[in-house]
């Protein structure tokens, strides 16, 4: 695999874990602010002051939220599987003791850099060793989507799975999460949990929400309008599945933490998480 230099990879894709490291009594992840670069601490401070102050509480509540239910899921099963599609720089595989098979799934540039250094942080003991498939794929491309679903079969090897799907359900397109679904409809053993969270067709009714997202418009030149937002009507329809967990950003806030910053719908991201349960 060859060596992939922060340069060729946005910068923006390690804010998640300095916040993730701020917070670290939430998001129980001791080893983000190793994927912490130089520039990131700034960035953050900005995105704090212009953007979101408390993106540090938010995104490692979301960490927290996919860690414990990993955790019971790997617990409870014989052979489990972890199926993380749009894995970025997560420390999932680290963060959990219980035996998991762990399939990352993501840009491959991205994955070339996380096999690198995470392969040269356990030689130095700052990572537990872990057996982790790593699988470069576009999910905004049909073929690749196909290509996931032609390697599925062999990563289950018998077991069940829990797809991880943090952060990105705003960003695929709705024709690719629709391809994503029904592949796993098809092809996940019954028992098999798909967790994500998402956006609700009324997002920018929410003031945080409106305000980070012309903060990225006018820093980053995202467009708003391409983002995805899934109403409970369409997470409910999903083929196959039946709904097990269902959450917003508030009441994750209630089961980790005694910070009460996300009661009020005004202060609050509008997140809402989701396991569902293959029939």
């Amino acid at each position: 695999m060859r060596t992939v230099a922060v340069k060729d990879i946005s910068e923006t894709a390690f804010l998640t874990n300095l916040s993730r490291a701020k917070r670290a009594d939430l998001s129980l992840d001791a080893y983000a602010r190793l994927w912490v670069t130089p520039r990131v601490e700034s960035m953050w401070d900005e995105l704090a002051r212009e953007g979101y102050p408390n993106d540090d509480v938010s995104s490692s509540l979301r960490n927290r939220f996919y860690l414990e239910l990993l955790r019971d899921f790997a617990t409870s099963r014989d052979f489990p599987v972890c199926i993380n599609v749009g894995s970025g720089f997560s420390d999932y595989p680290y963060l959990i003791d219980a035996p998991c098979r762990f399939v990352e799934i993501d840009y491959p540039h991205i994955l070339a850099y996380k096999k690198e250094k995470t392969t040269q942080w356990e030689a130095r003991g700052l990572l537990p060793r872990r057996n982790v498939v790593h699988f470069g794929a576009d999910l905004s491309t049909e073929e690749d989507i196909s290509a996931i679903g032609k390697a599925l079969p062999d990563w289950l090897a018998g077991g069940t799975a829990m797809v991880i799907m943090e952060g990105i359900t705003y960003y695929l397109a709705q024709n690719s999460l629709d391809e994503l679904f029904t592949l796993y409809s098809r092809l996940l053993p019954a028992g098999s949990l798909i967790a994500f969270e998402h956006w609700p067709p009324d997002a920018m009714t929410y003031p945080v929400f409106a305000r980070l997202s012309a903060y990225l418009t006018e820093r980053f030149d995202w467009d708003p309008s391409r983002f995805t937002l899934l109403s409970e009507e369409y997470v409910s329809s999903i083929p196959g599945f039946s709904l097990a967990v269902n959450e917003d950003l508030a009441s994750v806030e209630r089961r980790w933490s005694t910070d009460r910053l996300f009661e009020d719908r005004a202060s609050r991201l509008p997140l809402f998480f989701k396991a569902l349960r293959k029939d």
